[in-house]
């Protein structure tokens, strides 16, 4: 037999043998991290610090964050809607129980979250944008919307 044959073999075992223990890793890995959490809004900031999508800090962008709550009772968190567009076309054959967004007419830090089926967004403002260059703000009341298009621009969304 050709040596070169036999070491072109052996190294194509190899790479099959660790990338097979490499999905086996990620798989474990997984699953330990994403188990159903009954109460998703619960000190979630530092139950889901980073984005699924893009690893930013979900607390700094807190007025931009997301909330995912998949129908088997899993969570994930998000930086900004751009993210969790990507995470619900990823996922979409889970079903979701609720997406939860920012309020960003409430003062103070970190923003509490609402449920974004029944939030107003102001798209398009001078307001700066996360993860996109056109802004995206959840609202719960559309009068505080409406009151930030007089300074900022933009328009309103559901």
């Amino acid at each position: 037999m050709n040596r070169r044959m036999l070491l072109k073999g052996s190294a194509i075992a190899m790479l099959g043998a660790m990338n097979k223990m490499a999905m086996a890793t990620e798989v474990e890995g997984e699953t330990a991290k994403t188990k159903p959490d009954s109460a998703p809004l619960e000190n979630e900031l530092e139950k889901y610090p980073r984005c699924v999508i893009c690893n930013m800090d979900r607390r700094q962008y807190h007025y931009a964050r997301h909330l995912l709550h998949y129908g088997d009772g899993h969570v994930e968190g998000t930086c900004s809607l751009n993210c969790t567009a990507e995470c619900m076309l990823r996922q979409r054959r889970r079903g979701f129980i609720a997406i939860y967004a920012p309020d960003y007419g409430v003062a103070g830090e970190p923003k509490p979250l609402i449920e974004a089926s029944s939030a107003t967004y102001l798209i398009g403002s001078d307001l700066r944008g996360v993860m996109s260059p056109i802004s995206k703000y959840a609202f719960a009341d559309k009068a505080k919307a409406e009151a930030v298009i007089a300074v900022a621009g933009g328009r309103i969304g559901t």
